[in-house]
């Protein structure tokens, strides 16, 4: 359904007709058979519920750590944990073990994209 062009009048332009705008492919539409690793230089936070808490019973002992032992143990639980899966994480790639999911670094997916390359 088109819309008339007196009820844009008010809003600024008319919308551009699609039959009138030529496609102009400025890189070529296929996926390149290799990716690059930056994005997974981010930066990873972990136990903030944790830590949030243990700052929370800090300031309310106001910084005195005999009186947060519990909560101590929590985070240092919590980081331990973190730095145990990531490590186990870290080996699996460096073994080049893919394993399936949606949750690829840039290694895995360039073993992947090595095995079904796009024609160039």
């Amino acid at each position: 359904m088109r819309v008339p062009g007196a009820l844009y009048a008010a809003r600024g332009r008319t919308p551009q007709n699609e039959k009138e705008v030529q496609f102009q492919e400025i890189l070529p539409l296929r996926l390149k058979n290799s990716v690059s690793g930056k994005a997974d230089s981010g930066s990873d936070v972990a136990c903030l519920q944790e830590m949030g808490v243990l700052f929370a019973c800090l300031k309310d002992n106001e910084f005195v750590e005999k009186y947060c032992h519990k909560e101590i143990s929590k985070f240092q639980n919590c980081y331990k944990f973190y730095m145990d899966r990531k490590f186990e994480a870290k080996k699996t790639v460096n073994q080049g073990i893919v394993q399936p999911g949606n949750n690829l670094n840039y290694k895995q997916l360039n073993k992947y994209l090595k095995r079904y390359p796009n024609p160039q």
